[in-house]
């Protein structure tokens, strides 16, 4: 036999059945909402009633008085539990419910479709991890230049650069002294490696640091050089001078978390 569209799926189907249990009186509570009698076929000792016998609404079935019949049952009509999957690629978003604009579906712990809410805007969609829903969130800043600058004839001291909005892992940091061509460039991975070089601005001669991140040579034998640690937004340098160095030091520093 031909088909116009789809073959139906070779399944079976059958019409819904609610059995009660031990029946008296004239109140029984339906399995599944009807609005009128002919909606369900209802079974007294296997006699099918008279729908004019009994009434309905919603799950309220009225009927006259039972006295213990042996059974008593009903049908749903047109109510059929069908075993069929929609086919491959059958079902459209016409077919699919309505929900909150920018809504996603996920799964839930138990395994159930559930939605994740709508975030809001500039938000990314971010994993918490098997067994956890996603979730929108704000995109994390992970990197942030500041400045500052630092008065090398100074005493040797601390210093406080903050601003990043985090605690920087990394840092690479260049730099010169005003007015002058003593530069600097170094990085660091805070706490365990630093490296830098700096020219002395008066010799033009270059230097090669392993301990310090930052620092500048004004002229030979005369620097200032500091070393980084982690501080709560920001980094802390602590200075240290050799001779008499002069001079205001414009740092630019970019921090990565």
């Amino acid at each position: 036999m031909a088909y116009i569209g789809n073959v139906p799926a070779e399944k079976y189907t059958a019409l819904t059945q609610q059995t009660f249990s031990s029946p008296t009186g004239t109140s029984f509570t339906l399995s599944q909402a009807v609005t009128n009698p002919v909606d369900i076929d209802l079974y007294i000792d296997n006699v099918k009633q008279n729908p004019a016998s009994y009434s309905v609404s919603g799950t309220s079935l009225t009927t006259s008085t039972i006295s213990s019949p042996s059974t008593m049952y009903c049908i749903f009509n047109g109510r059929a539990t069908e075993t069929v999957n929609p086919p491959d690629d059958s079902v459209g978003l016409s077919q699919i419910a309505s929900a909150t604009d920018g809504n996603l579906i996920s799964f839930d712990a138990s395994g159930n479709p559930a939605y994740v809410a709508t975030g809001n805007d500039g938000q990314v969609l971010t994993s918490a991890g098997a067994g956890a829903a996603p979730a929108f969130e704000a995109i994390l800043t992970n990197a942030k230049a500041v400045s500052s600058s630092y008065n090398v004839a100074t005493a040797s001291g601390t210093q406080d650069v903050t601003g990043f909005g985090f605690n920087p892992r990394f840092v690479i940091g260049f730099g010169s002294i005003e007015g002058t061509d003593s530069t600097f460039m170094g990085w660091t991975e805070v706490g365990v490696l630093d490296r830098s070089t700096a020219e002395d601005g008066a010799t033009g001669n270059s230097y090669a640091y392993g301990s310090f991140p930052v620092g500048v040579v004004t002229q030979s034998g005369t620097k200032a050089a500091g070393v980084v640690s982690s501080i709560s937004d920001g980094i802390r340098i602590t200075w240290t001078k050799t001779g008499s160095p002069t001079g205001t030091l414009q740092l630019y520093l970019l921090g990565y978390a």
